[in-house]
């Protein structure tokens, strides 16, 4: 093989690198970009779980609230009925 020749080889060989190095750049750029939308879904997610956590929290507040006052409307109608005021006459 002449000088040429492998020279010739050596500059196919280089303008073969510098597209596969555009093309690989190229995919790079696209993939941090998926990244990017990926972290702000993850994040628009995790924002709405925390909402939805908040919520849970205080349904269950008022639910134990809710809860107790029954408790004492039960046990005072209950007392109000053992003193005889909830009899038939």
């Amino acid at each position: 093989m002449s000088t040429e020749e492998r020279i010739a080889k050596l500059e196919e060989f280089a303008a073969d690198v510098r597209s596969y190095t555009q093309i690989l750049t190229e995919m790079l750029r696209r993939h941090d970009e998926r990244i990017d939308e990926h972290d702000t879904l993850f994040r628009a997610t995790d924002e709405k779980i925390a909402a939805l956590t908040d919520a849970q929290i205080k349904t269950e507040e008022a639910l134990t609230r809710l809860i107790e006052r029954v408790d004492k409307l039960t046990a005072a109608l209950e007392q109000h009925t053992a003193d005889g005021h909830g009899g038939r006459r």
